[in-house]
């Protein structure tokens, strides 16, 4: 319907804005972690008073604060605007699907799937082939690191990490090399990810969502602030 077409458009306008805003607030993130990090601050979370109490003389204390307030505010702005972003994401996902000019047409023959167009921020339905099996499961997302700056969550499937896929040899050890080319050459990495969403009539659904991940050194340990465990194949 010409309906369900405006709304789809109009879904993917506010998106495209919302995926703006976010990419903007992970580099006010990261630039601010970085200043935080630098000689004469005091990081994240390290302590800005001595052990009498009084405050630390070899770090700037105004100016830590400062910008630990704002990376605060931040991080909470930031995962509201995930949220945003997740149900717009849903909201598309409850719309019908569009039929292409090649499966319109009289009668039931005509009533086969409408050709899957790829989109960047839509969660898409998936099939049961071997590029789409799930292999590994997210079972660690620490609060401000890069995977949940991404959008990763506890609880999703990997169906792809960058090129790894489940039919990849030493998938596990695959990951490690393309974290670490990646957070050299500070690049992203194109993940997919399988999880259960709510659609608009209140039931679930599982569906196919894309992340873009960019390992990076943040406060925590690691470069990614996520942890993955395989998981038998089907």
């Amino acid at each position: 319907k010409m309906a369900d077409g405006d709304a789809r458009a109009a879904l993917k306008v506010e998106l495209l804005a919302m995926m703006g805003r976010k990419e903007e607030m992970e580099k006010e993130l990261e630039s601010i972690s970085t200043a935080l990090a630098a000689p004469g601050m005091g990081g994240l979370r390290e302590p800005l008073v001595d052990a009498e109490g009084y405050p630390r003389a070899d770090v700037d204390v105004h100016g830590t604060r400062a910008l630990r307030h704002r990376h605060a505010t931040l991080n909470t702005d930031h995962k509201e605007l995930m949220a945003a972003i997740e149900k717009k994401m849903h909201a598309m996902h409850a719309l019908p699907a569009q039929p292409s000019s090649a499966t319109r047409g009289p009668g039931p023959s005509a009533t086969q799937a409408p050709v899957a167009r790829a989109a960047p921020v839509t969660p898409t339905a998936h099939a049961a082939t071997s590029d789409t099996l799930t292999w590994a499961v997210i079972d660690e997302v620490a609060p401000g690191g890069p995977a949940e700056q991404s959008g990763l969550r506890v609880g999703d499937k990997l169906v792809a990490f960058g090129d790894v896929r489940a039919t990849s040899p030493e998938a596990l050890q695959a990951v490690a090399r393309l974290v670490g080319t990646a957070a050299t050459n500070a690049s992203e990495i194109s993940l997919v990810v399988r999880r259960r969403a709510e659609t608009g009539d209140g039931s679930a659904s599982v569906v196919d969502v894309p992340i873009s991940l960019r390992p990076r050194e943040w406060a925590g340990p690691g470069v990614l602030g996520c942890h993955l465990t395989p998981t038998p194949l089907p």
